[in-house]
């Protein structure tokens, strides 16, 4: 077959074509053989440590239950509780929670029994105001002291540090006893509280009926005070009845209240607290109803007076004098709650000094009318307000006279 001139170029043109594709073929397969890594011996991993097996051999015990622990008898179950290794904390927690279930009834059954009123009926005043709340609050105090007793005979511990621990509230009786372990920290404490509800007891025929203590209720305060000093010698050593005196004894908050605002030393206090307890000592607190006892008394604290003088010197015991006053109290208080500097009161009871220099001035002058005293008192009076005003500020001014002070600049 004869094959056209067409047919001749396209078949020529077809073989060229293969031939170029089998060369660049053969070209890319040598270029990747050349760029081909030279193959290298494997790199040896060292293999891990030899992990050390452990065989842990479990040993199952009867399931545990409380039954195991409880204890009719409370000092038996705290051993046991210890014994496996339970917390002291968890312990304490446990018993009081424990007592405290055991001794409810009795709460309740001392609190006042009432039927409760429908809803729309007066609760808080007839019906309410009808019952014995002393009486009941007395009885319920009773059962607290002795729930008290119980936990600080069987763990050592101060109840009511613990309840206030657990409610982070200050603790104050706790901070001025301090110094004594916890079983007698909650010993003194019983005493001094048990004594201050006796007291309150004898006291109340004074705020509720109006009534003076008579000779017998005073002998029977001291009665109270020494039982209360008996109970608290007898659960102290001698140091401890020492540091208990200058810390919580009424001649110790008697002298820190009257070293008010003085920054006093601590040689100060206990000079002033040695004048005081024989003071106290010898006269107990109150006055006595006595006509002639009461003049003795009162000759006896001004000769009080005039040993602290001697012991503090002049320029002390001005100061000491100002800290008695109840304005100067005032105007420290005031200064303090309104963060002003403690100057401030000092220079508006300095300014009281003068106004009353001012006023006795006035009142005595012979060459003044009575209007005319009357105009310039007035005047002074308004004065003196508005000064003392602006050297307090207007909050600490109104939460000043709202204390029932002040009445110095008017008269």
């Amino acid at each position: 077959m004869k094959l056209s001139k067409s047919t001749t170029s396209l078949l020529l043109l077809n073989l060229v074509w293969m031939g170029a594709v089998a060369y660049l073929v053969k070209k890319l397969a040598d270029t990747e053989k050349a760029a081909a890594p030279v193959p290298t011996a494997p790199a040896i991993i060292p293999a891990p440590p030899a992990v050390e097996k452990r065989i842990v051999t479990v040993t199952r015990t009867n399931d545990f239950h409380w039954s195991q622990l409880e204890s009719e008898d409370y000092r038996t179950y705290i051993k046991r509780l210890r014994s496996i290794g339970c917390p002291e904390q968890t312990i304490r927690d446990i018993i009081i929670a424990d007592v405290d279930k055991l001794l409810a009834p009795r709460l309740r059954a001392a609190a006042p029994g009432r039927k409760d009123p429908p809803y729309w009926q007066s609760e808080e005043k007839e019906l309410w105001s009808s019952l014995d709340q002393r009486e009941s609050q007395r009885q319920q105090q009773s059962i607290d002291f002795e729930k008290r007793n119980v936990i600080s005979q069987l763990m050592g511990v101060d109840l009511v540090a613990e309840r206030q621990k657990v409610l982070g509230q200050e603790d104050y009786y706790g901070r001025r006893l301090d110094f004594l372990p916890d079983d007698k920290r909650s010993r003194v404490r019983i005493a001094v509280e048990k004594s201050a509800n006796e007291e309150l007891a004898v006291r109340e025929k004074v705020w509720e009926e109006g009534e003076s203590l008579t000779d017998e209720d005073h002998a029977r305060l001291r009665q109270i005070q020494q039982q209360r000093a008996t109970e608290i010698a007898a659960a102290l050593s001698p140091e401890e009845l020492q540091q208990y005196e200058l810390r919580m004894s009424p001649t110790a908050y008697a002298v820190r209240d009257s070293l008010f605002g003085m920054n006093a030393t601590e040689e100060e206090f206990l000079t002033l607290f040695k004048l005081q307890k024989s003071f106290d000592d010898t006269w107990g607190q109150g006055e006595p109803a006595d006509p002639a006892a009461r003049e003795k008394r009162a000759q006896s604290g001004e000769a009080l007076s005039a040993a602290i003088r001697a012991k503090l010197g002049e320029a002390r015991y001005a100061e000491y004098a100002r800290a008695q006053d109840a304005d100067y109290r005032g105007l420290s208080v005031a200064a303090a709650r309104f963060q002003l500097p403690a100057s401030r009161a000092l220079e508006v009871y300095d300014y009281k000094r003068l106004v009353q220099e001012q006023r006795v001035a006035l009142v005595t002058s012979p060459n003044l009318t009575l209007a005319q005293k009357t105009a310039t008192l007035q005047a002074l009076g308004d004065e003196t307000e508005q000064a003392v005003r602006e050297a307090l500020g207007e909050r600490a001014y109104r939460y000043y006279q709202r204390q029932g002070l002040g009445g110095w600049m008017r008269k």
